[in-house]
């Protein structure tokens, strides 16, 4: 997200990689399924509760518009005809384990370009009880901190003021003399550019092409998904003992579970190279994209402990770069190849990655909605191009939570992937 000035809101560079780069078989969603207790909210109590935080959660309200020549990037602005009914329903589930085939079903739903982009379903069992609340959200409204600053706005306790909706589109004059305000700062900054450009070349060639593993091959629509969980608490004891942070510590166990796969598969791989995205916040920033991926070849067989230690120095040294330097190379790159048609085949046979692997830092204490506590949260993230398998890790209350999204069709061992997961967090715990 990007305001420019004169209250126009428009897509900032990173926004603009999410959207261009939504051309996979799945559409670049991500959300989070949050389940209530015995205690949840009636459908009624939450539905309100959620119209009457709105107001205070403006994306959630607007639509992306393209703009006229000469007049720059899209733009958010406000939907006169927003309505609540259109973006939120109830589904009933027979079992609370069907939670998880909806909270799939929407990720994989594409949201229409000429609404609010995203999407909630109330999930109740067959007595009409409340389960859980899925929200799913495009890539471009919101990166994973982003997304937690809306949830927490959805969430009780003081909403921030509201802004007067819906606001009028700025003019075509103003976005035009707007665009050329911006094309002049660009101007300004193309010596650093090209800097960051050399150095954003020299850091991902010297990554080299990732292991050849059966993790890369063209993805279809179906997904299926999984979690495991441990103490918070235990895996940062594990992590600090071993030298590293609960993020190295949750790559390790990334590594060696998609090791132990392998290896299942007859496949012997020493390393892995995982995308793992590190978050950027400007002064002021609440929704949008702020995060640059980073390629790091990873160990992934060996000792846990020792793999915690090799991850830590690796992800040490990559936190010494500046954060957008990989984005400064991928940014233009992405963009050309979008505009020759050529991003669909370059994503379904990339060889820079093996596995993408998020990590989000959740709420300490447990939120409430309506009045009743979320009793956990699960990460909902997309796997496309050729990455058969994506990770989303989060903390929340106490606890750390890693969701495996995987290709139906691609990764039959699906089963085995959770169990490999959830006995590298335990032996790390």
């Amino acid at each position: 997200m990007a305001d420019s000035g004169a209250g126009i809101d428009r897509l900032g560079v990173d926004d603009l990689m999410s959207l261009s780069g939504d051309h996979g078989t799945v559409p670049m969603q991500v959300g989070g399924v949050l389940w209530f207790g015995p205690d949840a909210p009636g459908v009624a109590d939450l539905t309100d509760h959620l119209a009457g935080r709105l107001p205070a959660a403006s994306r959630l309200r607007q639509v992306l518009t393209r703009q006229p020549f000469g007049c720059g990037r899209p733009v958010w602005v406000d939907d006169p005809r927003f309505a609540l009914e259109e973006h939120l329903r109830v589904t009933e589930v027979s079992d609370p384990k069907q939670v998880d085939r909806v909270a799939l079903d929407l990720l994989a739903d594409r949201l229409p370009r000429d609404r609010a982009l995203w999407a909630g379903r109330i999930v109740t069992g067959p007595d009409g009880a409340v389960l859980a609340l899925v929200l799913v959200m495009h890539h471009v409204l919101a990166d994973g901190l982003a997304a937690l600053a809306l949830l927490a706005t959805l969430s009780d306790g003081p909403a921030p003021a509201a802004d007067a909706f819906p606001r009028p589109a700025p003019t075509r004059r103003e976005l035009a003399a707007d665009n050329v305000r911006g094309r002049l700062r660009a101007l300004r900054g193309l010596p650093a550019a090209a800097l960051h450009l050399v150095l954003a070349g020299r850091m991902i060639a010297s990554g080299g092409r990732a292991p050849r593993t059966s993790l890369n091959q063209p993805t279809g629509t179906r997904r299926t998904l999984g979690t495991v969980a441990a103490d918070l608490r235990d895996v940062r004891r594990g992590a600090h003992a071993h030298g590293g942070t609960v993020n190295d510590a949750a790559l390790a166990v990334a590594t060696g579970a998609l090791h132990a796969l392998l290896e299942g598969r007859g496949e012997e791989v020493a390393e892995l190279v995982v995308s793992v995205p590190f978050a950027y916040r400007l002064p002021g920033q609440v929704t949008g994209n702020a995060s640059a991926v980073m390629p790091l070849r990873l160990p992934a067989s060996g000792d846990l402990a020792a793999r915690v230690g090799a991850i830590a120095e690796v992800t040490r040294a990559a936190k010494r770069r500046p954060r957008t330097l990989s984005n400064t190379l991928l940014r233009p790159g992405f963009g050309l190849l979008v505009r020759l048609g050529l991003f669909r085949r370059f994503i379904d046979s990339q060889r820079m990655v093996n596995l993408v692997v998020t990590n989000v830092r959740g709420p300490v204490e447990p939120l409430s909605i309506a009045g009743r506590p979320v009793r956990r949260i699960v990460p909902l993230t997309s796997a496309t191009g050729n990455l058969t398998v994506v990770l989303a890790v989060l903390s929340y209350a106490g606890d750390l939570t890693i969701t495996a999204i995987a290709d139906a069709d691609a990764v039959p061992d699906f089963e085995g992937l959770l169990t490999a997961l959830g006995a590298e967090l335990a032996r790390l715990a």
